[in-house]
């Protein structure tokens, strides 16, 4: 698969809230990208959908594990890639950063998922 259909078929996947497929796409993209901007974009949107699978299954220990990276990499995020709207995404892994420490027991509260990827 060339790479804007990988892309394409990650943002329908995480869409459609199949966020392990999505997680799986975004790295193999990531994976054949060359510059540092888009690697860092695109490796977020992986995290973050693998934030989302351990969320999903309670998995508090892996998301800790997502929460010692995550946070850097969200602030090189821009408001847009590829056509598709990031600020939403955005606001959600802010979110899911002031919840999650990154050690430390806690108790995960939220089952709130990531927003869609729209395209602008």
């Amino acid at each position: 698969m060339e790479n804007g259909e990988i892309w394409k078929k990650a943002i329908d996947e995480h869409n459609a809230e199949e966020y392990l497929e999505a997680h799986e796409l975004f790295e193999e993209l990531w994976l054949e990208l060359d510059n540092r901007n888009e690697k860092d974009t695109v490796q977020t949107l992986a995290q973050a959908d693998a934030l989302a699978v351990h969320i999903q299954t309670g998995n508090t220990k892996a998301a800790q594990r997502l929460m010692r990276q995550l946070p850097e990499l969200f602030q090189t995020l821009p408001d847009t890639y590829r056509n598709i709207n990031l600020k939403e995404m955005k606001v959600w892994i802010g979110l899911m950063i002031s919840i999650i420490p990154p050690f430390g027991e806690f108790n995960l509260k939220t089952k709130k998922m990531p927003p869609k990827l729209i395209y602008c």
